[in-house]
């Protein structure tokens, strides 16, 4: 029996999860050698570490000892500003990822052959059984807006100055014009 692998991989969609905590998760149709395809949802972090493994697992491949022999794609790194949960972050990283797993399917076959890419890419628990409010998606967000459209975004006026409290959070200052991603029900 011949092992199915990875043909084609499309990142379609980014989907806000709120358990065990606030976090947005890519959506992957992966299409594979025995013509099935498969819905699976990966946290930004789960590549970060794909990337991580094939660039131990391939040190040549990844231009450790000359880089103008690497082959493996670059994946933006990990954004070290505090928010980086926010939606507009992630909205911004999916056509990155999808560019990144195009490209790492048209590599060698000890690459996207190897445990590590077919592991990341097998479906699990999780992506057979995605929490209830992500369902309904078939490609589109809950608004119907495509991941390619520009989001519009309420801006407020700054009435008070407000000096930071918590690291997650930022300063204003009276007067300034704000965008907002994501308003909680009590305004705040």
């Amino acid at each position: 029996m011949q092992l199915r692998t990875v043909l084609d991989v499309n990142v379609v969609d980014v989907l806000k999860r709120r358990n065990p905590s606030k976090h947005y998760v890519y959506l992957i149709n992966v299409t594979y050698s025995d013509s099935t395809s498969h819905i699976v949802y990966r946290r930004y972090s789960k590549f970060f570490e794909l990337q991580m493994r094939i660039l131990d697992k391939f040190p040549i491949d990844g231009g450790q000892k000359d880089p103008k022999k690497r082959i493996i794609p670059f994946l933006p790194g990990k954004v070290l500003f505090r928010r980086s949960h926010i939606r507009d972050v992630a909205v911004k990283r999916l056509k990155h990822l999808d560019n990144y797993c195009k490209a790492l399917m048209k590599l060698p076959t000890h690459i996207t052959q190897s445990e590590e890419v077919l592991k990341f890419f097998e479906t699990n628990t999780e992506d057979l059984n995605p929490p209830k409010e992500d369902c309904g998606g078939s490609g589109k967000r809950k608004s119907g807006l495509d991941a390619s459209d520009p989001m519009i975004l309420e801006q407020y006026v700054v009435v008070a100055s407000y000096e930071k409290q918590e690291p997650s959070e930022i300063g204003l200052q009276a007067g300034e014009v704000v965008d907002v991603i994501e308003k909680s029900e009590s305004g705040e």
